[in-house]
């Protein structure tokens, strides 16, 4: 065994080749993971496991804005690491600290159907990156897609006539989501300008200026630059309009479990955060409108 106290990058190091080449993790976990670790140790240059506890760290440390389920993601990122030190015999077999955090229950922004309708129609179809930017915005929320799904989708994902998308999502699960009349009328349009150029090879629904894939952080910026332009304050981010298109199909009327199937959660619990928003918006019309409020 080592001594107990370790060069943390080395480690680091040695721990990130075991999930790429061992455990054959894709490149975005483990980056999530050595991001997590990172957070933990900081500029330490060594790694002092004798007097490292993962779950005190993070009840006590500076970094206090972190929300419970962030903390609780990086406990466990944390309890994973020291596993693979003991496997591998870096360090000797100590009890791994699984205290309990309560992970906070933090409602999702939300954005009204007015706020919605001035983000998709900032954009109009006279050119191939404006009609591009207003069918995502409108696809986005229409299908309460991932950002993830959204840039893998193909043409061929699309059916037009039966109104459907076959969207891939985490665990390259499967779902079936209808479209609705106004995001085919904005498909349409956009495959008018996307078929006119003749040197597009991707198949790709949404492709960059320059005919390649579509990068996730691209899509983040077309969410927060438009939201700047027509003026709206909250701060956006795409997932926002999956978390409008799951309130306002509550709000509608719809029960949970389709909700749960339009998402694509595998557990209806992670849905039910949406009727607690949904609670909010009929306390606050109850006392607006009703006369014994």
């Amino acid at each position: 065994m080592m001594n107990q106290k370790l060069e943390i990058n080395s480690l680091i190091d040695s721990y990130k080749d075991f999930l790429i080449y061992e455990k054959g993790l894709s490149e975005n976990t483990v980056t999530a993971y050595i991001s997590d670790i990172n957070k933990v140790s900081g500029d330490e240059k060594y790694f002092d496991i004798q007097n490292f506890l993962a779950g005190k760290y993070l009840e006590s440390s500076s970094n206090k804005n972190y929300s419970g389920s962030t903390k609780k993601r990086i406990q466990s990122s944390i309890n994973q690491f020291l596993k693979y030190l003991i496997d591998e015999n870096y360090i000797a077999n100590i009890e791994i600290n699984n205290i309990t955090i309560m992970s906070e229950k933090k409602l999702p922004n939300v954005l009204s159907p007015s706020e919605i309708d001035k983000l998709i129609d900032f954009y109009d179809h006279d050119l191939f990156l404006p009609s591009r930017n207003k069918t995502i915005i409108d696809f986005l929320y229409s299908t309460g897609c991932r950002v993830s799904e959204l840039v893998n989708i193909e043409e061929s994902d699309i059916d037009m006539e039966d109104a459907f998308v076959r969207l891939k999502g985490k665990g390259s699960k499967q779902r079936i989501v209808p479209l609705g009349s106004k995001v085919l009328n904005n498909l349409e349009s956009y495959f008018v300008l996307r078929h006119k150029k003749n040197k597009i090879k991707n198949k790709k629904l949404f492709i960059s200026k320059s005919y390649k894939n579509l990068d996730r952080t691209a899509v983040f910026r077309i969410i927060k630059s438009t939201g700047v332009k027509v003026g709206i304050l909250t701060e956006l981010y795409p997932h926002i309009l999956r978390h409008s298109a799951a309130t306002h199909m509550l709000e509608g009327g719809c029960d949970l479990r389709t909700v749960q199937e339009f998402l694509g959660h595998s557990s209806v619990s992670t849905t039910q955060i949406y009727t607690k928003v949904t609670k909010a918006f009929l306390e606050e019309a109850f006392i607006e409108s009703h006369p014994r409020s």
